[in-house]
This record gives structure tokens, sequence and C-alpha cells, in this order.
């Protein structure tokens, strides 16, 4: 989970957490330097939300922007509260992930031709103060070339994404395993499942795409010797519900970058992903739900949509995500690849991003049917997240759903049912 050239008190930081996974959690100097710079980071986004609405203001574009730059800031001022309430880096981080996925998604919409030179310079200190808090937690830096900008996906590119996919999910299996595999005989379980968060993560920062295609190959000797052992121990001490959801969106993004590196797969370990012969069907019909419930979302939300705190903008981010599902469909249907759907999927993952985070700060905890429609909506991208390897943590909607799924991440405990916010 290192960006390259990360001080060796950084690098301290990250091992110190995989040490924390393994022993109860005990209090932490207060962090105090990370809610610094992420308030610094929300002054600097609201600049930015204030720059858009007065260079761009009165275009469809420019309100679109504003929106998405207003609600960056209310993501950030949550995360800033969050830092100040936990001292666990996994919650911090997958929190942060959204809002870096969220800035990126802004970030390349700037970069179009025509924009303002003064939101360029605007979006500046912004993109530093991301990169800084981004280091500071730990996480990984998004393949630049051919994932969020620029051209469909290049193979290096690809090989990236798997790469960090990989060190993301073995990294919430071992938060899980560590929330609910607890008690002596679990303590070898957890072990290795610190251990594999370490070699998936040394995996991805040793990966060097422009040497002998042979070394990606041997590197990746220790992240199998040490999901062979996983493996084992499940096999062992069946693991709950959680867990199994966790190893298996491991799975998936395991077998990807195996082949895209060269290395064989086992046919029983395919099931399920990407490279199952059920893929296509599967990945289409995902994609056809989605479309299907985001359609009838906006359709019974947008006559109420005047009655609900953000609605308006709330309505609009379902409208777009509706859009890019749509578009997501048609090239699910197509057949591209694996590799060329993800690159597709960003702008779901994104959106849906957004989405999420409004639902939570609207609905905080309450479970009406506009809520659950989300969270359907919410299982639905999940699927097709894992099963295409996108790098990050999908969100959680802080409500339960209609349908019963397991969810491949700590769960937040639900406020009790107040009235539907309709």
């Amino acid at each position: 989970m290192t960006h390259k050239g990360w001080s060796v008190a950084t690098c301290l930081i990250a091992v110190a957490w995989l040490a924390e996974l393994g022993r109860a959690q005990t209090p932490a100097p207060p962090n105090g330097k990370l809610i610094q710079r992420a308030s610094d980071m929300a002054i600097e986004t609201r600049k930015l939300a204030q720059g858009i609405q007065n260079e761009l203001g009165q275009t469809p574009e420019g309100k679109q922007l504003h929106q998405d730059a207003a609600e960056l800031v209310l993501a950030i001022e949550e995360f800033r509260d969050a830092a100040g309430a936990t001292t666990d880096r996994f919650t911090l981080r997958r929190q942060f992930s959204g809002i870096d996925t969220s800035w990126w998604q802004l970030q390349t919409q700037l970069k179009q031709p025509g924009t303002p030179p003064s939101l360029t310079q605007g979006a500046a200190p912004v993109g530093r103060l991301d990169a800084e808090i981004g280091q500071m937690l730990g996480l990984n830096a998004m393949p630049a070339a051919g994932y969020r900008n620029g051209p469909p996906a290049t193979q290096t590119a690809a090989t990236q994404r798997l790469a960090h996919a990989l060190a993301d999910r073995a990294e919430a299996l071992a938060a899980v395993v560590r929330a609910d595999m607890v008690g002596p005989r679990t303590a070898g379980v957890l072990q290795d499942a610190i251990n594999l968060a370490q070699e998936a993560d040394n995996y991805h920062d040793g990966l060097d795409l422009s040497a002998d295609p042979k070394l990606a190959q041997n590197g990746f000797a220790g992240v199998s010797v040490v999901t062979n052992k996983l493996a084992q121990d499940f096999a062992l001490i069946p693991p709950p519900p959680r867990v199994v959801e966790a190893w298996k969106t491991y799975k998936s993004a395991e077998v990807l970058l195996r082949q895209r590196v060269g290395l064989a797969n086992r046919p029983e370990d395919l099931e399920g992903t990407a490279l199952a012969p059920s893929y296509k069907p599967a990945v289409t019909t995902l994609a056809d739900q989605l479309v299907q419930q985001v359609t009838a979302f906006v359709q019974v939300f947008g006559p109420t949509a005047g009655a609900v705190p953000e609605g308006a903008w709330f309505l609009a981010d379902a409208q777009r995500l509706q859009t890019a599902a749509t578009n997501f469909r048609t090239d699910a249907a197509s057949g591209v690849d694996p590799a060329r759907l993800a690159f597709e999927f960003q702008d779901v993952d994104a959106l849906w991003q957004r989405l999420a985070r409004r639902t939570n700060r609207i609905g905080r905890g309450r479970t009406g049917p506009n809520i659950q429609q989300v969270g359907v909506m919410g299982q639905t991208i999940g699927d097709i997240h894992r099963m295409l390897a996108m790098p990050g943590y999908p969100p959680v909607i802080n409500a339960p759903a209609p349908v019963p799924a397991p969810v491949p991440s700590p769960a937040p405990t639900p406020a009790p049912p107040l009235p539907n916010p309709r």
C-alpha cells in the first residue's frame, strides 16, 4: 500500500497498521495531522466549487461540476469527523478511497479542453492534498495511464489495476477475519490473513512491468504460498459468512491477475469470477438488473425529490447513474474482455460512490423503500465490482436491503428506524 517515493516513517506507519490487525485495538495518538489535512482539503475543494460556479455556473456542465464539487466538500468533512472519532486505519482508508475516486472523476472533467485556467489552478492544491492524505493512510496510488484518464485501458494499466485490487481485497479480508474470527483457534488464521495482505501489497509495490515478464510471475510466488495456506486454514476451520464473501472477492482478483501475468489457474478457482464459462451471461444479467433497478428508482423518487434534503442533487446523481449503467450494459452485451469492461465500469463506480454517500447522509439509518431500493442497486454494483476486480471498496448503505446478501466488509450498525423520508 505504498505510493512510490514514500519516506521510511510513512512505510513504518503502514507496517504498524498490519501489526495492529493481529491484536486488539489500543488507543492511538489523535489523528491530528490527518484531521488538519482533511480540513485543508475541504477548504480548497470549497474554493474550487465556488470557482466552478463563478466560471461555469450558467452552463449545464458547470452546474453538474459544481454539484459534484459541493458534494465532495461534504464527503471530505465527514471523513475529517471520522478521523477524529476512530483510530481504525481500515475504516478510514475505506472511506477515503471513495473520496479519492470522486476526486479523480471531477479532476478528469476539469482537464477537458476549454476549462478556464483559474479552475486548473484551483484544482492543483486539492490534488496535492488528496495525494498527501492517501500517503498518510497508506493507500496505493491508482494507475494513472489508461485507467482514470486518457484512452481505454492498456495491458500495463490492466495489470496495475489488478495488482491494486488484489492488495485492497487482501487487506479487506484481513480486516474481516480480525473482526469475525476471534479466539485462540483462529490466531493462526488471522496471522495468515495479515501475511497475505502484506505479501499482496509487496507484490503491488514491486511490480515492474518494464522488466522481463518472468519476474512478474516469480514475484507472485509469495502471494501464492500464503493464499494456499489460508485456503487450508478455511478448510480446517470453516469461516463465517462475511469471511467467505471476502475470500471469494479476493479470489476473483487473484485469478485475473494470475492469468494476466501468465500463471495457470485451477478450474475449481474460476467459479464466480470473470474467467468462469458463465461470465458473459452473468455480467450481462447483472448489467440488465442494474439498469432496471436504477430506472425504477428514478421513476419513483423523481416526483418526491423536492421534499428530500439535497433532493435535486440526489435525483441528478441517480439520472447520471442511469445513463452510465445503460452504457455499461451495452458494453457488457457486446462481449468485450473483462479488462476493457472494468475500464468502462469506472463511471458507474464513481457515480455510485457519490450516490451512496448522499443516501447515508440523508437517510441516517432509515429503512424506507427509497433507501432500500438504493441498497438493492448497491448489491448489484458490488457484485459487478467484485467480478471485474475493481480497485477500492464499494460503499455500504447504512440500511438493510429487502433482499438478503452477504456484505464483503464490516457493515455499520443501522440507527433505529425512523419514518420513511420518501
